[in-house]
């Protein structure tokens, strides 16, 4: 029995010190959070002196970090560099103060620039790409209605091909009528002319015969005066 709670003894011990560190943590936080906060600030003015010392007259009170400047001398003895401002004004500040880099402000401020620039590209893009979609869907629209048409013109097509057809076999049909009645009407000139012939010759005829009667009759009522047939 003793070896088990010489075993058990330390597990709980482990156990309860474990328990406490985390509970003094989550107090301390706990703690911490509610407390006032405050941060330091990142932004500097550093003083621009017309020497290489602080004894030297204070030129301008404070340049604040993050500005440009043109760097046209430094002394690693003494820890200064000569400077230029935007405006012209030259003086000697401590070199510390200088990097060659935009201070993390400064990035920051790009950074923000760039975000909203590229921000205002992306809602131009959102819009570039709402007017194609509607842009293509009024296409798909048109590109329905050209169907539409394209199977009109086509039925067209087919119905002109039928009817061209249609056309050229009522044009030969009406060629062989032509040509019948051409034969027709010269068979009837033919027949015409028949017919004008057995009228004449029949007039011919009733008129030979006409004088062939009077002919008769003439020698008749002749032999008869000189037969004194008649009193």
């Amino acid at each position: 029995m003793l070896p088990r709670l010489n075993f058990i003894r330390p597990f709980l011990v482990d156990w309860l010190m474990g328990y406490l560190l985390v509970g003094t943590t989550l107090l301390t936080t706990s703690q911490f959070s509610l407390a006032d906060e405050a941060y330091i600030r990142d932004t500097l003015y550093v003083p621009l002196r017309g020497g290489e010392s602080s004894e030297h007259r204070i030129i301008h009170r404070g340049i604040k970090s993050g500005t440009l400047l043109e760097r046209l001398e430094t002394n690693e003895q003494t820890g200064y560099t000569r400077v230029r401002t935007s405006k012209g004004l030259e003086g000697w500040l401590l070199t510390q103060y200088l990097v060659d880099e935009p201070i993390a402000s400064t990035q920051l401020d790009r950074v923000k620039s760039e975000l909203q620039s590229l921000d205002k590209k992306h809602q131009q893009t959102l819009l570039s790409l709402k007017e194609a979609v509607e842009e293509r869907e009024v296409l798909a629209d048109q590109n329905a209605l050209l169907t539409e048409d394209l199977a009109t013109i086509t039925t067209l097509s087919a119905n002109v091909v039928v009817i061209d057809e249609q056309n050229k076999r009522l044009s030969e049909e009406r060629d062989i009528l032509l040509q019948e009645i051409t034969d027709l009407n010269e068979l009837t000139d033919v027949l015409s002319d028949d017919r004008e012939q057995q009228w004449f010759l029949r007039g011919a005829g009733i008129i030979l015969i006409g004088l062939l009667i009077g002919f008769w009759l003439s020698r008749r009522i002749y032999h008869k005066r000189d037969s004194g047939g008649w009193a």
